[in-house]
């Protein structure tokens, strides 16, 4: 019993340990399904209700594992303030803040992590902020579709 015992805390400890070393990753997802008008419409809604301080940088992801987008997608926002980023080019140090690894400009990460369609022309969209703490980070954004225009209907956390 005491051999059995062992061998499973043995195998368990390596099991764990080889976890630790190599986490799970998340899948990379297709950016191009996010690169859509809404998903521009939402990050400028976004951008617009933001409360001060503004940070000066936001970096974009898609997706659960954090997919930066296309250069084509972020081209869209030259000249936004504050200035939109691919998460790709930012980095965090220990102290859970994000930074842009070409100026040093702090910013917070702008997280479109899931889009659902709940009627016709009516999305979802799940929202994560990095700046904000953690099971208060998360807001579901509900746009419709008007006339090729993307309004926002409702904001609620998730």
């Amino acid at each position: 019993m005491r051999r059995i015992l062992i061998a499973i805390f043995l195998v368990a400890a390596v099991a764990g340990g080889w976890w630790w070393w190599r986490p799970p990753r998340h899948p990379v997802v297709d950016a191009s399904l996010y690169e859509t008008d809404m998903t521009e419409n939402l990050v400028r809604i976004i951008l617009t209700q933001m409360k001060p301080p503004v940070p000066a940088v936001c970096f974009l992801a898609f997706g659960d594992g954090g997919t930066p987008p296309s250069h084509e997608f972020i081209a869209r926002f030259a000249g936004s303030q504050p200035a939109v980023r691919s998460c790709g080019s930012a980095a965090s140090p220990a102290t859970g803040q994000f930074f842009e690894t070409s100026t040093g400009r702090p910013g917070l990460v702008v997280h479109i992590i899931q889009f659902k369609e709940s009627e016709p022309g009516t999305f979802e969209v799940l929202v994560s902020f990095s700046n904000l703490p953690p099971g208060h980070d998360r807001f579901t954004y509900r746009l419709y579709n008007a006339a090729g225009d993307w309004i926002l209907r409702s904001r609620k956390p998730a």
